[in-house]
């Protein structure tokens, strides 16, 4: 199967000569048609656009820098949420263990008035 696709797409991608007729064809309208001339561009309009172009680049470079420093702060600060929250987790869960695992009961008694 892979031998008769590859067969197909050879054959159709094969090159074929266009003909003599369509060479002349081409080579009449390219002939016929009138020439342009390149506008010339004056020494200070390319000072100006080079200007444009190294201000438009420093201010590319100052951009994508306070985008970087930007989303390192973001990171920062979420970390510290990350940490904080943590932390306020592990002391809630210490509490928690420490009630549940209390060796001589006061805590379970401390819960039970507080409740009633």
């Amino acid at each position: 199967m892979n031998e008769d696709l590859d067969a197909r797409l050879r054959k159709a991608l094969r090159p074929v000569d266009p003909g003599e007729q369509f060479t002349q064809r081409v080579l009449t309208r390219v002939a016929n048609e009138p020439k342009r001339s390149i506008p010339r561009v004056s020494k200070t309009t390319m000072r100006w656009a080079s200007a444009t172009l190294a201000a438009s680049l420093v201010l590319g470079v100052l951009a994508g820098h306070e985008w970087q420093a930007r989303r390192t702060q973001q990171g920062l600060q979420a970390r510290r949420q990350l940490l904080e929250a943590l932390r306020v987790t592990r002391d809630k869960l210490d509490i928690a263990y420490r009630a549940v695992n209390d060796k001589d009961g006061s805590s379970t008694e401390a819960g039970e008035h507080r409740g009633s």
